[in-house]
């Protein structure tokens, strides 16, 4: 027979009930622990981030003032050389004065100033040519600039080229047999060319015939000047570069008699032009 009374069901914790508990507060444990491992690595990268952005900075802007005083420094330097000698600039002065070393913290600032009629001016290609030039399309100043690139080994005829085709860039008429627009833009990466004054030397790299290694070598005797006038000042072109001297007389004055004028140079340079032309 049946009993109406019912006795309470009890619910008896197993061993492997024990276990699953245990195995999920533990796997819940380890889940933590991960996440607090993410959030540590996360701040602690931020934080690397933040410290190297602040120090670059930093270093760029100790780089900055560095630079402005080495600036101010150059620009003293000058003004007392106009002052002492404002009639002549010459290699004696204290603006050419070389291995300039200024210590900084951790390191060292190094500087030199360079005359800006030292060089080829390469806008001085840029003027028209005369009406009653013997050779037409042909410039004093473009002789000169074929004559410096031969001197620096370059063929005549690739230097002719090169000649044009820098003539080309830096005015606004198109000499024949000088590379031209069209050229460039069947480049594979075609561009355009300057069709004004180059704003920096670096920027003749890209004229027609202008290979990387025929840029090394002229580069370093080539300026670019908010001008298209051509002023050499004798006492300040380099001993290094004989070969600018030589090509002002194109073809009248050797290289090694150009470097011999330029070693035999007076200290304090020459005062004028005709100090200059009166030597044997």
């Amino acid at each position: 027979m049946f009993s109406g009374k019912h006795s309470p069901l009890k619910h008896r914790t197993t061993g492997n009930d024990r276990h699953g508990q245990q195995g999920i507060a533990l796997l819940s444990v380890l889940l933590m622990l991960t996440l607090l491992i993410l959030l540590a690595n996360e701040l602690t990268l931020s934080f690397r981030t933040q410290l190297t952005r602040t120090q670059s900075f930093q270093q760029r802007e100790q780089a900055r003032w560095y630079a402005v005083s080495g600036e101010s420094l150059a620009i003293k330097t000058l003004k007392q050389n106009f002052k002492d000698d404002p009639d002549v600039t010459h290699l004696g002065q204290y603006w050419a004065s070389t291995n300039v070393i200024l210590p900084v913290e951790g390191g060292h600032i190094a500087g030199q100033l360079k005359d800006a009629q030292s060089c080829f001016n390469i806008n001085a290609l840029a003027k028209v040519a005369s009406e009653a030039a013997a050779v037409p399309e042909k410039t004093p100043e473009s002789d000169v600039f074929s004559a410096l690139l031969q001197y620096l080994d370059v063929p005549p005829w690739e230097s002719e080229q090169i000649t044009r085709a820098t003539r080309n860039w830096v005015s606004s008429e198109n000499v024949s047999g000088g590379d031209t627009d069209m050229d460039y833009l069947a480049h594979p990466l075609p561009y355009l060319s300057g069709k004004g004054l180059m704003r920096d030397v670096s920027e003749w790299r890209a004229v027609g015939g202008v290979s990387q290694a025929i840029a090394i070598k002229v580069m370093p005797y080539l300026c670019s000047l908010p001008t298209s006038e051509l002023a050499i000042n004798i006492n300040t072109v380099s001993v290094d570069h004989p070969e600018l001297l030589a090509a002002l007389y194109i073809d009248q004055l050797p290289v090694d008699q150009a470097l011999s004028i330029l070693e035999n140079r007076p200290r304090d340079g020459w005062d004028n032009v005709e100090d200059f032309t009166s030597q044997p």
